[in-house]
């Protein structure tokens, strides 16, 4: 089983990084930009303009697995159930362009109007308590190595405090020792004078916030999921893709950690989870649960982290009993492909001559794969 994973909304694009990669792969890049067509080529210069813009990272990361598509010499149609896509909040969405439910601009559109309805809802909540000229929405990172379960202890004190502080809300739950929050910037500086003196050795990071979005605050942007579920199917209807009922590829869901098999249930899953907290321990527990039945089989376990970025490959890396890779770089990119190539059945057939008894061995390699069930209980 391979675990592909893709990043979320606060990854950065290096656009060095990016147009390296693409010069030094340009055969691979020429045949993505034949297979998507030629308004490819207008996505990329947008990237190259707008690194941090929803869309870019959501397309970029696609990109990213096209090419490691390319280069991976199978077709991984015919090995579906060998392969179980992972994205982080914004990621979860690539996964559905993965399954092939809407195309590279699709994404795209997809993604910013996604954050365009978050600012929207935003905007409203402050307005609607009139407090859109005085104060701002702010995104912040807790993490302490000291802690038994940073984010269960923290929601514990969120419910003690949630009279003096009612706009914070856990946005993602990234491991047991570290999550992050939002909420009006006056309630968190309250946060953070009643959690410095009940978590030890604790780190909070301000993270950047452009657009002061109160990211996975479900107070705040509830009202954005019946707009954005009718966008998507809108846009499936568009393909007639809206009859489709089963995932090519299963998608682990960020809203519970269960798995989806069916189309619908990836996208409410997404949708709900788009202003709910982003739960990956429940991700990783699911991962772990039936990593051991794999190696029991005697199937290899690995994670590949699409770019941009490798945030998710160090969450993945720490936290996901498998051997874990970055897919990232033109030198993460080589590395696998130098390291890690899966092994091929063959199938040996000995022919002898009745004649002389010359005996001859030939060796072929088998296309043949072994069906992989995934758990019921996680689906």
């Amino acid at each position: 089983m391979r675990l592909l994973t893709f990043p979320g909304q606060g990854t950065s694009i290096s656009i060095p990084v990016l147009k390296a990669l693409i010069r030094n792969k340009q055969t691979e890049f020429n045949k993505i930009i034949a297979n998507n067509g030629p308004k490819t080529n207008e996505l990329i210069n947008y990237i190259f303009r707008n690194p941090a813009s929803p869309g870019s990272i959501a397309v970029c990361s696609n990109l990213f697995y096209q090419l490691y598509n390319l280069l991976e010499r199978q077709d991984l149609k015919k090995r579906s159930q060998d392969y179980l896509l992972l994205g982080h909040s914004l990621g979860e969405l690539t996964c559905l362009s993965i399954n092939e439910l809407f195309t590279l601009r699709d994404l795209f559109n997809i993604a910013n109007y996604r954050n365009e309805l978050m600012v929207k809802y935003t905007e409203k909540y402050l307005i609607a308590h009139r407090m859109n000229h005085s104060t701002k929405f702010e995104m912040w990172a807790l993490s302490s190595a000291r802690t038994n379960n940073l984010p269960l202890q923290l929601h514990n004190l969120l419910q003690q405090m949630r009279s003096m502080a009612p706009t914070i809300a856990i946005a993602n739950v990234n491991s047991i020792k570290q999550c992050v929050v939002t909420g009006l910037v006056e309630d968190l500086e309250k946060l953070r004078i009643e959690s410095q003196t009940r978590f030890p050795a604790l780190r909070i990071t301000e993270l950047t916030n452009p657009n002061n979005i109160a990211f996975h605050n479900n107070n705040v942007l509830r009202p954005i999921q019946e707009p954005l579920y009718d966008y998507i199917w809108d846009i499936l209807k568009l393909n007639h893709q809206n009859t489709t009922t089963e995932l090519i590829y299963p998608i682990i869901g960020n809203l519970d950690g269960r798995i989806s098999m069916l189309v619908h249930h990836a996208i409410e899953r997404f949708v709900r989870c788009s202003s709910n907290t982003v739960q990956f321990t429940s991700c990783y527990d699911t991962i772990n649960s039936f990593v051991p039945r794999e190696r029991n089989k005697g199937k290899t376990n690995v994670s590949i982290s699409m770019g941009p970025g490798n945030v998710i490959y160090n969450l993945v890396r720490r936290n996901v009993d498998m051997e874990s890779f970055e897919y990232s770089s033109l030198a993460t990119i080589e590395e696998y492909h130098k390291a890690h190539e899966l092994p091929k059945k063959t199938t040996t057939t000995t022919t002898t001559t009745d004649n002389d008894n010359d005996t001859t061995t030939t060796t072929t390699p088998s296309n043949e794969d072994e069906s992989n069930e995934l758990p019921q209980d996680k689906i």
